[in-house]
């Protein structure tokens, strides 16, 4: 059942999410030294998704800890501190939503295991770094999507449950390992020691898409990386994750991200 905030919030981020977005989005590497402090809290909305690593903290006098896979989101004006929990650092997305809208009860949410929204911060990434047609619309669009299946996610009960934090991050070291390679969902159901069709099914709950399109994204997510953080040509680039020839890896890089990875490169930074 939807609860009346709830429903606010989308109604709010139906007709304004494209004018409340924040200046502090993207995908980043935190070192192990990254920690927050913020006695008074802040004057926006700060959402993030741990990626990699884990993070812990207190919020409002409320112990918190994100692994892997966490969606974190904490209200205006609640007091909170995180740091990096290792010396290896994290990575995540966050994203500063300005609204006066209170949102959710008692000034945070977690959400672990919440990896189905990657796919859409993904795509606010590309959104917020460009000026693409359609921006406005989109975003709005994003901002439902995104909150909308965190809400699910955090009322879940689901006859399929999603992979584990072991059986995911073994997947996705396998992949990351092997990034020229074209693998299948046969290869990665084996990996986890699963039937292909009940691998795929739990896939789906935990990344929201299919392996094959998850696979693609995740090759362009290491291209996006890549191009950002050397000055390697294009063309290297796409031979780096297997693509035979870099008309094929411009053509998936566009359709993941809206742009050419020549745009990507050119768009410059990202704002923090």
């Amino acid at each position: 059942m939807v609860s009346r905030w709830q429903q606010d919030w989308l109604d709010l981020m139906r007709t304004e999410g494209d004018q409340v977005v924040g200046t502090l989005f993207g995908y980043d590497r935190l070192p192990g030294t990254w920690a927050l402090d913020f006695p008074c809290g802040l004057p926006e909305h700060l959402v993030y998704l741990v990626v990699a690593g884990s993070a812990g903290g207190e919020v409002a006098g409320t112990g918190v800890s994100l692994a892997a896979g966490s969606f974190f989101w904490v209200t205006p004006a609640t007091p909170f501190q995180l740091h990096a929990a290792g010396d290896a650092g994290l990575t995540l997305y966050r994203l500063r939503v300005a609204s006066d809208t209170a949102g959710c009860p008692g000034g945070h949410l977690v959400v672990p295991g919440a990896w189905q929204v990657r796919t859409t911060f993904d795509a606010l990434v590309v959104e917020l770094s460009g000026a693409l047609a359609f921006r406005a619309e989109r975003l709005r669009a994003l901002l439902v999507v995104l909150f909308s299946d965190v809400f699910r996610a955090a009322a879940r009960g689901r006859r399929t449950p999603p992979l584990d934090d072991e059986d995911r991050a073994a997947v996705e070291s396998y992949v990351d390992a092997r990034p020229a390679e074209r693998l299948s969902a046969e290869d990665l159901a084996a990996v986890v020691g699963l039937s292909e069709d009940y691998f795929v099914r739990r896939f789906r709950q935990t990344f929201g898409l299919a392996p094959r399109s998850w696979l693609v994204r995740r090759r362009i997510q290491a291209a996006m990386l890549r191009l950002d953080e050397s000055s390697d040509p294009v063309g290297m680039v796409a031979r780096e994750l297997g693509y035979p020839d870099v008309f094929l890896f411009s053509r998936q890089f566009k359709d993941v991200t809206g742009m050419s990875p020549r745009a990507w490169r050119a768009r410059g930074s990202v704002l923090r």
